[in-house]
């Protein structure tokens, strides 16, 4: 999913965003395929910023009641894309874990490296 189709056919994952600093993910591990074994959360800056530009990350995992972990992602500097996090299967459950793995190109070439296709 991408800022311009913001959530699964399925339900499973879907993105908010609230002007320019916040967005949100909400992850139905319910409605997750059971041949997925990992979901990556991954951002990516905009024109000519970097993470440098934009500063500390915060990334947090919400329950139902209360916030279960936070990460904060703060050592960018050059990096116009970045592995936020993952939530992973492990055995019967899923286990989450803050990433802060930046790269210095964009988007596009983030999405390639996990499979998808991008139009020129």
């Amino acid at each position: 999913m991408f800022y311009n189709a913001p959530a699964t056919s399925d339900g499973a994952v879907s993105m908010s965003i609230d002007g320019d600093s916040e967005q949100g993910v909400r992850i139905d591990l319910t409605l997750v395929p059971e041949d997925c074994a990992r979901i990556v959360i991954a951002a990516a800056t905009d024109g000519d910023k970097t993470f440098g530009n934009v500063g500390a990350v915060s990334v947090s995992l919400d329950g139902v009641d209360s916030t279960v972990a936070t990460a904060v992602l703060d050592a960018a500097t050059t990096e116009q894309s970045m592995l936020l996090a993952e939530i992973y299967r492990r055995g019967s459950g899923w286990r989450f874990r803050p990433i802060g793995q930046g790269y210095d190109d964009g988007l596009a070439e983030l999405a390639v490296r996990y499979g998808v296709e991008v139009d020129s």
